[in-house]
């Protein structure tokens, strides 16, 4: 589709009646004719300006003032509402600047909001050094996306120069019943305290992230009370108390990350329908006590002492047998060196390690944990380079073989002596193996289901000298060896 551009004018080798009568002196009237086309095309137009942009675009015409209300997703933020894209700003602690920008802000988004004529919108996110002197305005917000049937609420009052009282979220704002829309909450740098008057406003919940909030036990077992509809939560740097308990007789949770809450050193669950667990952080112990449906899992501990390596090692698998997809970080002044000897994960399907590992050790430690996972299917490795320890510590590793892996998956490959050596070890022992798997790229699950990739092009000598060795095997034990 061609749309006439803004302000154009017609000209032709002959002009009809009409365009003689356009002509003034020696100039042509220019014509809107952007102006002249249907609302909801206009409005498509606007949907893709900024928040900004969007409310200046109404000086343009009479027509244009209410049309920037169709946007169903709105984001408000540095650069969509005061168009500065540096985050470090306010690093300086210039608390005039923040003071002046807060009120810009603030009415930037009135503005906005005095123009909005939807019936409804999907989502409301609002990223901004906001505390509670900002309470009566950020309650407005929250009541317009209430009064919107908002599906999703966003609120990151986060930033560097933080020198407010968090605010407190009011659940009394929130609507009430199973019937109300908001199913996505997320909070960021704020205070949740749910009175036990209110806690039924959150059971419409699916989802629950919270990010930098203080929470003590008794908000959190208000929350798991009330929220009866939730299946995923995330506890991310937020202040906890010392045990976490998540658990509750009518708790429909699945999905529960807790990534890096320094304050707690243990960790007890019992959810029966939980079916992945997360966890980065400093815990000292797990407590697994109902949780049969428990089959995903990722942990890395930070800082990690000698009692967290004997768990991971150890423990995890006793506690819990039914694994089937379990996911470790591994670096060298942690959790490495691994242990000979570890016990059966008896139903572990897909293994996932990120190894941060130093130039002193030797990949081949890790065929204990293959060694240990007797039904093993996939094996994803992704390399990252970090600090030596000294001498590499020889230790004989005994053959074994494995005979349900077909997939093997290497990131940070990039043919080096060790890489190379468990590369062929695993071709030699996995007898079932149909597919390897080798790219630069480095990868690292960052918790949450997001990830991070880094592309490393590795020199074409390195790639065919890898290439000519690995062909050899690929032949005779034909297995399609892919490289990335």
């Amino acid at each position: 589709m061609v749309l006439p551009s803004y302000g154009s004018t017609e000209r032709s080798g002959d002009l009809n009646d009409n365009q003689e009568n356009d002509i003034k002196g020696n100039s042509i009237r220019t014509k809107d004719r952007l102006s002249e086309m249907p609302d909801d095309i206009l409005s498509f137009i606007l949907s893709f300006l900024s928040m900004r942009d969007a409310v200046k675009a109404r000086i343009l015409s009479s027509r244009w003032r209410y049309l920037c209300a169709s946007m169903l997703n709105l984001n408000f933020d540095l650069l969509t509402v005061l168009g500065i894209n540096d985050k470090g700003k306010y690093s300086n602690g210039d608390s005039d600047i923040l003071w002046e920008d807060r009120r810009k802000f603030v009415r930037g988004v009135d503005q906005f909001l005095e123009l909005y004529r939807g019936q409804k919108i999907d989502s409301l996110r609002v990223h901004f050094c906001l505390g509670n002197e900002s309470a009566c305005y950020i309650d407005r917000l929250i009541n317009f996306a209430v009064r919107m049937e908002a599906e999703k609420l966003h609120l990151n009052f986060s930033s560097i120069h933080q020198s407010n009282d968090l605010y407190n979220f009011p659940c009394q704002l929130l609507p009430q019943g199973n019937t109300s829309p908001l199913k996505h909450l997320c909070l960021k740098s704020c205070e949740l305290s749910p009175s036990p008057d209110f806690i039924d406003r959150l059971i419409s919940l699916k989802t629950l992230d919270l990010n930098d909030v203080h929470l003590d036990q008794s908000g959190v077992k208000s929350i798991l009370f009330g929220c009866l509809n939730l299946e995923w939560l995330r506890l991310k740097k937020c202040s906890l108390p010392l045990t976490l308990c998540i658990h509750g007789p009518f708790l429909r949770l699945k999905t529960l990350v807790v990534h890096d809450c320094c304050r707690v050193e243990k960790i007890e669950l019992s959810s029966i329908g939980l079916t992945t667990f997360e966890y980065i952080g400093r815990v000292k112990s797990f407590s697994f006590a109902d949780v049969p449906r428990l089959e995903k899992v990722h942990i890395r501990f930070i800082h990690g002492c000698e009692r967290s390596t004997s768990y991971m090692f150890h423990g995890l698998a006793n506690d819990l047998p039914q694994l089937q997809i379990l996911s470790l970080v591994l670096t060298t002044h942690e959790v490495l060196p691994i242990p000979a000897n570890i016990t059966r994960f008896n139903s572990l399907r897909h293994l996932e390690l990120f190894v941060v590992l130093s130039f002193d050790f030797n990949l081949l430690s890790l065929t204990s944990i293959l060694n240990a996972s007797p039904v093993l299917q996939k094996f994803h490795l992704a390399l990252a380079t970090g600090r030596s320890r000294g001498l590499i510590q020889k230790r004989e590793y005994s053959r074994h073989v494995h005979f349900q892996l077909k997939e093997v998956k290497i990131n940070g490959f990039f043919g080096r002596s060790n890489e190379m050596e468990l590369a062929l070890y695993l071709l030699d022992n996995a007898v079932s193996l149909e597919r390897m798997i080798l790219s630069p790229e480095k990868r690292l699950y960052r918790g949450g289901g997001r990830w991070s990739s880094f592309p490393c092009p590795w020199y074409e000598w390195e790639r065919k000298q890898a290439y000519d060795v690995l062909l050899k095997e690929e032949v005779k034990r034909q297995v399609e060896i892919i490289f990335l």
